[in-house]
């Protein structure tokens, strides 16, 4: 197994965690704050599904499946608790962008995804070559793994 197939795993898994957890929340409690004042899980959900969205763009793959997810699930703070989806909604959403993504992630080469992504000119590539797909596919993880843990948090 090489470095990108572990990295690839990770990736898979903390979607399957992360839809496995959207589908254990009831519709209910999936709109109730985590914490007074706090997000609900219909946000925090929303708010991946949307980043991985972005990540079509970013990644030069296509243009956003759902532009409308960017509306709902902003990051303006206290003014994001209105207009969320559906579970079922969401779910279906974040699967087809999910396997849209893993269609574009499974045909890379090493050279591709440490190639820049298209928030970086080629020549501040060229001084931070950090600034590559795979870092971002992998910041990506540890963002859903955060959201996740903060799911988990939740009243039950």
């Amino acid at each position: 197994m090489t470095t990108l197939d572990i990295c690839l795993l990770q990736w898979d898994i903390y979607n399957r965690r992360t839809l496995k957890a959207l589908d254990a929340i009831s519709e209910e409690d999936l709109h109730k704050p985590i914490v007074p004042g706090g997000n609900a899980p219909s946000w925090l959900m929303g708010h991946l599904a949307d980043t991985d969205d972005a990540l079509l763009e970013l990644f030069g793959v296509r243009n956003r499946m759902f532009p409308e997810l960017a509306k709902i699930y902003h990051h303006e703070r206290g003014s994001n608790h209105v207009g969320h989806l559906s579970k079922e909604e969401l779910s279906t959403k974040w699967k087809a962008i999910l396997t849209e993504l893993d269609c574009a992630f499974k045909r890379w080469s090493e050279s591709e995804w440490h190639s820049r992504h298209m928030a970086v000119s080629e020549e501040d590539f060229k001084k931070e070559p950090h600034r590559n797909k795979l870092n971002v596919m992998l910041s990506r993880v540890s963002h859903k793994a955060s959201h996740l843990g903060q799911i988990d948090m939740r009243p039950k």
